[in-house]
């Protein structure tokens, strides 16, 4: 790998007075005096320098060791700024857009430093010092790309040209100095264990392979987390792997993502890889002792820190069905390509179909297109609204406000042109009634609260659901229900985590209690 077409190496100025600047008492005094209480000044003083430092020619040992000292720093920014990204849905803010920018920035001025090394070591034969240093470098190269590809996953965003191409042929580079299983250490901040370049480079292909845009976005940290537990389950081969009958293939010559293919051409191509999945499928026979069991992949309190680093048992079912090579879709609900009206969320739903007449003047809802027969596409105007796990009803222009259906978006895409918003869902149902209840038991509190009613055909019977917000209700609950001009009680089951914040349970109608009969106080004969 001679040059990078992403990683630019700045014009190189010859000033020997500066050297003292990036010695390590030099470094370690600056970094000392970085202001971590104004991550704001933070960012921009190792922003700058960053650029500043790319420009100044020294050797590469002196790089090497300026990089690994601003490393820890680098990744308390990085991880700040990604803190601040994941704060709310799509479309983002203008502030959150230059956050973007400025952090892409950043990982791509401290990869171009490793590259600079790694160059220049591989301009000749690397002895057994500069080969442990050749390690360092090209690990720390495919962590950098690494890392931009993740913050534009979750921006939503595609990967800038050329990244993957260099991926690839930092991977290639690796294998070709045999330099692809060395364990480098890394940050207490990124990871405890160490890891070789080829387990990095196998963590980035399977982040992409679960289609990150089916994740919420606290999801992809997880998950790339995850990852790194149990990428030593999945090899890659230079062959097509027996037994998979559909192959995931790693074109290294190729600006590509890793993807699946049901049929493999017979011929021996040396830029191909494919990817093992043997080990980890019967590693996923026993889920239960990789999930957090305790969580729901939508529960809002999933927002809180994952300690375990382990999904939940809906989060591992999706990840497996993307390594299975199942497309991720949405219903085919928009064939007929015309207009819709979307609301997002319980609370404009439950007001849009108890309205007794138009409420569209409270802007309850958003005009979107069809992209496809299952992608919506709209310009929205409020910014957050929208992430994977949004319950949204929609309608037809030309329907009434109350006839709703009503999904969960499983997919968003933003796109960086023009700044539309893609998004499929998973159909819940084709009509949901707005209802409200209260809960029966002894606390006394009987604040009506609100949920979406709707009944599905199950096999060969119609079943009966409700969704509220409330984490406080669970199976065998008795509820009284309002509904159009009646109430009856019901009691909850089979408690499902369906959307962000939402839960769904079916419903059953059960008996009124009969209020007992007080017996009739005895009268005295009336004729004595």
């Amino acid at each position: 790998m001679k040059n990078s077409f992403f990683l630019v190496i700045p014009t190189q100025q010859n000033n020997p007075q500066r050297l003292k600047e990036f010695e390590a008492k030099a470094l370690q005094h600056w970094v000392a005096e970085l202001p971590t209480a104004n991550p704001g000044l933070a960012t921009r003083l190792l922003h700058d320098f960053l650029i500043d430092f790319n420009t100044v020619e020294m050797s590469t040992q002196l790089r090497l060791d300026a990089l690994e000292r601003l490393s820890p720093s680098i990744h308390v920014i990085e991880d700040y700024l990604r803190s601040r990204l994941i704060k709310a849905g799509f479309p983002k803010e203008e502030n959150d857009k230059k956050i973007l920018t400025v952090l892409i920035s950043i990982e791509k001025e401290s990869t171009i430093g490793y590259w600079m090394v790694l160059k220049e070591l591989t301009k000749r034969n690397v002895g057994w010092f500069q080969g442990k240093n050749a390690a360092l470098a090209i690990q720390r190269c495919i962590k950098g790309l690494s890392s931009i590809i993740v913050s534009h996953f979750i921006m939503g965003m595609p990967i800038p040209d050329w990244v993957w191409i260099d991926l690839h042929s930092l991977y290639n580079l690796s294998v070709t100095i045999k330099n692809s299983t060395t364990k480098i250490a890394n940050d207490i901040s990124q990871s405890n264990k160490p890891s070789s370049p080829e387990e990095c480079y196998r963590q980035i292909l399977l982040l992409s392979l679960a289609d990150p845009t089916g994740l919420m976005q606290k999801e992809l940290l997880l998950v790339y987390s995850f990852i790194e537990t149990i990428g030593s389950l999945v090899g890659l081969k230079r062959e097509p792997v027996n037994g998979q009958s559909i192959q995931c293939i790693v074109l290294t010559d190729e600006d590509k993502a890793p993807y699946y293919q049901f049929e493999t051409s017979a011929k021996n191509d040396s830029a191909m890889l494919y990817l093992d999945f043997t080990k980890l499928f019967k590693a996923l026979k026993q889920k239960e002792k990789l999930i957090n069991a305790a969580e729901a992949r939508f529960s809002s309190m999933h927002g809180l820190k994952n300690d375990i680093g382990k999904p939940s048992a809906e989060l591992l079912d999706y990840l497996e069905q993307r390594w299975l090579g199942v497309d991720l879709q949405g219903v085919p609900f928009f064939s007929d390509r015309t207009d819709r009206y979307i609301a997002v969320g319980l609370e404009s739903t439950h007001e849009l179909q108890s309205a007794l007449e138009f409420v569209g003047e409270k802007d309850l809802e958003f005009l979107v297109q069809s992209a496809s027969d299952r992608l919506l596409s709209g310009v929205f105007t409020k910014t957050g609204v929208l992430s994977v796990g949004s319950l949204v009803s929609f309608r037809k222009t030309d329907s009434p406000e109350h006839k709703r259906s009503l999904g969960i978006v499983n997919k968003v895409i933003v796109d960086k042109q023009s700044g539309r918003i893609n998004f499929g869902m998973q159909l819940l149902a084709h009509q949901s009634i707005a209802v409200s209840y209260v809960q029966l038991d002894e606390s006394g509190k009987d604040v009506p609260q609100k949920g979406l009613f709707y009944s599905a055909k199950e096999l060969e019977y119609e079943k009966s659901y409700i969704i509220t917000d409330s984490f406080m209700l669970k199976d065998d609950d008795v509820i009284r229900m309002f509904m159009n001009n009646e109430d009856f009680p019901v009691v909850l089951s089979n408690r499902k985590n369906v959307g962000l914040g939402y839960w769904q349970f079916e419903c059953r109608r059960v008996a009124e209690k009969s209020k007992p009969i007080s017996a009739q106080a005895k009268k005295g004969y009336d004729f004595i």
